[in-house]
């Protein structure tokens, strides 16, 4: 028998569902087990809602009775063997059958069949990932551990199940150093040799950008960021998705700035639609040929590869300001770049407190600042589009921008136009 585990530090309300699960397996005749994340971070202290039931035989079918028990509703993958439980007090269940998997090829997303819970345990990344509790009551808490992922999690290890386990599936290298980062674990001496060797083989040449992307988004969203990109630089990650890439060697400066930033533009901006994302990217790449390069190789969205593009110019578009710019020559100059990259580049440490100031101002005010005069304005009082004409209302917004008119017919008197 496994050891029992305590479930004193989760919230009663899910240690009732848990036991409401085990039950409706009893009669079901299904063995049910909580999975994975929930049981590593319940043995470490750790507050984890990210709940994955294993269902051993059809999850689909079992999701489905239990949804109509809750009266909750389910999503089912009938493909992948799993189903998603939303219940009435808004909490959402995984479940999924337990698989044993085969890989046809190095990188290829598996193959999966019916199989048991151990069998399912072996096929996951890390030890400390393949850990079940059962569910059933005669057997409710018990420890399922089949490959002394317990020893691992004591002793502060991240280690794989079998040799070929990057290989198998690259995108375990990042996972590895987000949970060993995230925990303050140490990735086995062994797995990180074998890192090196997957990387050595280009296996992360045969799959996706988008998987690799999403795996970069996920280390993006811890704590420990700095401390996990010095690990992806010390085993040249980036540089193995495409030779331009490196990372920044001032990258703690420039993730300390994007908190800034984001912090900022949540405070300041409250109702500017901020990609927070895209600050987080602009510390990873900040050369112009890797930004081209990696974006395809990522397949980053056009409108992420536009505001990173946008970063590196503003770096240069900078130097135009000076502690004596009118307004009308910032919004100038501001005006074409997104506020993401502005809000990341003022928090930069070596910008001047009198150039902070003016991107601020911007941010704040100018550029949501209307013209009190407009083409359609100047068209019914008989111009003609033309560039005089447009040079005519830039004059008329420059004007009203520096605060020398306030009013429409100030403008007007400005640029000599009857009323």
């Amino acid at each position: 028998m496994g050891e029992v585990l305590d479930f004193s530090n989760i919230s009663p309300h899910i240690r009732r569902l848990l036991q409401e699960i085990g039950m409706f397996g009893e009669e079901t005749s299904r063995s049910v087990y909580v999975v994975g994340g929930f049981v590593r971070d319940l043995l470490t202290g750790r507050e984890n809602l990210d709940i994955d039931i294993v269902v051993e035989g059809d999850a689909v079918d079992f999701a489905g009775q239990l949804a109509k028990a809750w009266e909750g509703q389910v999503h089912a993958h009938h493909q992948f063997k799993t189903a998603a439980i939303t219940r009435l007090d808004g909490l959402k269940l995984d479940f999924v059958s337990a698989r044993s998997e085969t890989y046809s090829s190095p990188g290829a997303l598996p193959s999966v069949e019916y199989g048991t819970i151990v069998e399912d345990l072996l096929r996951r990344d890390f030890s400390i990932n393949a850990l079940a509790i059962q569910l059933r009551p005669d057997t409710f808490g018990e420890l399922v551990d089949c490959t002394d992922g317990l020893r691992d999690l004591r002793a502060g290890h991240i280690r794989t199940l079998h040799e070929q386990s990057f290989v198998d599936d690259p995108t375990r290298i990042f996972r590895a150093i987000r949970y060993e980062g995230r925990y303050n674990f140490q990735i086995t001496a062994g797995d990180q040799k074998r890192i090196l060797d997957t990387i050595e083989q280009g296996v992360l040449d045969l799959i996706s950008g988008q998987r690799i992307r999403n795996e970069i988004d996920h280390i993006l969203s811890e704590e420990a960021v700095p401390q996990m990109i010095n690990r992806l630089r010390e085993f040249d990650l980036l540089g193995a998705i495409h030779p331009t890439w490196k990372a920044p060697p001032d990258f703690d400066i420039l993730w300390t700035a994007a908190g800034q930033a984001i912090e900022w533009a949540s405070t300041s901006l409250p109702n500017e639609p901020i990609n927070t994302g895209a600050i987080l990217w602009m510390t990873l790449l900040t050369a112009p040929d890797a930004i081209e390069a990696v974006s395809s190789r990522l397949a980053l969205e056009n409108q992420l590869y536009a505001k990173l593009n946008a970063q590196t110019q503003l770096e240069h578009d900078l130097n135009a300001l000076s502690a004596l710019s009118k307004p009308s020559e910032v919004y100038h100059l501001l005006n074409p770049y997104p506020p993401e990259p502005l809000a990341f580049g003022m928090m930069q440490s070596n910008q001047p407190d009198w150039r902070v100031e003016k991107i601020g101002d911007y941010l704040t005010h100018l550029m949501r600042v209307q013209p009190l005069v407009t083409g359609e304005d100047l068209i019914q009082r008989g111009l003609k589009p033309s560039r005089a004409f447009s040079d005519l209302l830039w004059k008329a917004f420059a004007a009203q921008l520096n605060g020398q008119v306030s009013t429409a017919q100030e403008i007007y008197q400005l640029l000599d136009i009857e009323k």
